[in-house]
């Protein structure tokens, strides 16, 4: 059934055109083969972007917090603070200014006690924020904060302004201009990668490598660090000839081309806009889950693919707050794993908010905000089309077929796929087992390409021809042999 590709890329419609999920799908493989290398480069043009934001919003924070730039004085103020903080070298510099001191209580919501106490500050911003005994770890919520924004580290040298080049050593220790002072890794990490973009466009094959040249770039789960030579990076940008993927990866291929068209839709990028201009007002979880900041929760719900659950915000706040130290609690024993998972990387219970509001984290929610969009508008067009590439992404980290059976996703395609019964969820967990086991080998399903392609092609098969639950005799059938 041939696909009318226009209804990917349009605007939202208010009728919903379906189409064969089978035609759909490969469909998407063909142009996800034409356009290979196209979703390497964007990423890194946004990650490049992202990463330039994330540098003038440190240097802004007055902005950014409770003022809006509204008279002379508070302008003034901010620029100064910009000018000071970009030529400060070390600590001392900083916290021996009175002006400064009075613009930073300002921005973070402190009063003028480190006038007072400038020890206490010193110790703060040369903390280790890693090290659980640490003066930041050990103090307020608001000095923790502090010195995740100002982290000069033990050295006490060098803040994190724009004319510092970066280099990340092994084990993610970060050096500044290779004199050993500290730069927090995320934004180091964010920093190399707009340095090596934008120095790409001079470096030639013939260029040797020095070792100042490597750079650390971000791999596809925008938290794997991979480190390579620029020319390489430059190779890889280049590359036109995709390597051999299954027809379910190739679909992620095909973002360089009708998902940016995706992502640019209106509707997309207000939503994205204002989680974006709004997040950063928010000083509490409690503020968080008030009435009139729906919006920005059902934002951070739905890049997890939880929406639904945003109508629930007190379920939502007990899972999210859990200690995950603790094995019992609610997160650790909810067998949603995208709970998990969003509880993990916002870390409310630790952190409280200051976490949600790094530019790492909003580039990242917004990223799963855009892929699951995406994915949903797919599913649209040919249900089952989702489903097929969540799969294939998921069934590597099954361990179990139980725990095959317990996620919704997976059992969809399996049983589908291999006509077993819906009726089957009525029976103990051992008989379920026992009859998916009987048409499925889970350790091959996870080793061999091969065997997910077919797994996924019988379900596309099945979705294109409409599933039908199964009679009586053939239940007994599937189930018993």
């Amino acid at each position: 059934m041939a696909i009318d590709l226009s209804v990917l890329i349009s605007g939202a419609s208010t009728t919903v055109s379906t189409v064969s999920p089978m035609a759909m799908y490969k469909k998407l493989q063909k142009l996800a083969e034409e356009n290979s290398g196209a979703s390497d480069i964007e990423q890194a043009k946004e990650k490049a972007d992202a990463a330039t934001r994330e540098i003038d919003n440190a240097a802004i924070r007055v902005r950014n917090k409770q003022y809006k730039l509204q008279n002379v004085q508070v302008q003034d103020d901010a620029m100064f603070y910009k000018n000071r903080v970009a030529t400060a070298t070390t600590v001392d510099e900083l916290i021996n200014d009175d002006r400064f001191l009075r613009v930073l209580a300002s921005a973070n919501g402190f009063d003028d006690m480190y006038l007072h106490d400038r020890q206490r500050l010193r110790d703060i911003l040369r903390s280790d924020v890693n090290d659980p005994s640490s003066v930041a770890r050990t103090g307020t919520l608001k000095e923790l904060e502090l010195a995740q924004k100002y982290n000069f580290g033990a050295t006490g040298d060098q803040y994190d302004t724009e004319g510092n080049p970066i280099s990340v050593s092994a084990g993610g220790v970060v050096n500044v201009s290779g004199d050993g002072t500290a730069l927090p890794a995320g934004l180091a990490r964010m920093k190399g990668l707009v340095v090596d973009y934008a120095g790409n466009a001079a470096v030639t094959p013939a260029t040797a490598d020095a070792p100042s040249q490597l750079v650390r770039t971000l791999g596809p789960s925008a938290s794997d660090v991979t480190t390579y030579t620029r020319k390489e990076t430059k190779a890889l940008l280049q590359e036109k000839v995709a390597p051999e993927k299954s027809s379910v990866s190739a679909v992620y291929e095909f973002e360089g081309t009708e998902f940016q068209k995706f992502r640019e839709r209106k509707d997309v990028q207000k939503d994205i806009e204002y989680f974006k201009e709004n997040i950063g007002t928010i000083k509490s979880v409690d503020e968080l889950f008030e009435n009139q900041n729906h919006r920005l929760l059902k934002f951070v719900l739905s890049a997890y693919d939880l929406e639904s659950e945003a109508q629930y915000p007190g379920k939502i706040r007990k899972i999210l707050e859990s200690d995950l130290t603790d094995i019992d609690s609610l997160a650790n024993r909810f067998k949603d794993p995208r709970f998990l998972q969003l509880t993990k990387d916002l870390n409310l219970n630790f952190m409280g908010v200051t976490k949600l509001q790094l530019g790492s984290t909003i580039q990242d929610l917004t990223s799963r905000y855009e892929r699951v969009a995406y994915e949903k508008h797919l599913d649209e067009q040919a249900p089952g089309v989702r489903a097929a590439i969540e799969f294939n992404r998921r069934i590597k980290d099954v361990t179990l077929t139980a725990q095959l059976l317990g996620d919704n996703v997976l059992r969809e395609v399996v049983t589908v796929a291999n006509n077993i019964p819906k009726e089957i969820a009525y029976q103990e967990v051992e008989s379920q087992v026992t009859a998916v086991e009987r048409k499925v080998d889970l350790n091959s399903l996870k080793s061999d390409q091969n065997e997910r392609e077919k797994m996924v092609m019988r379900y596309l098969t099945f979705k294109d021809g409409g599933y039908t639950a199964a009679s009586s005799k053939s239940y007994l059938t599937n189930l018993f042999g």
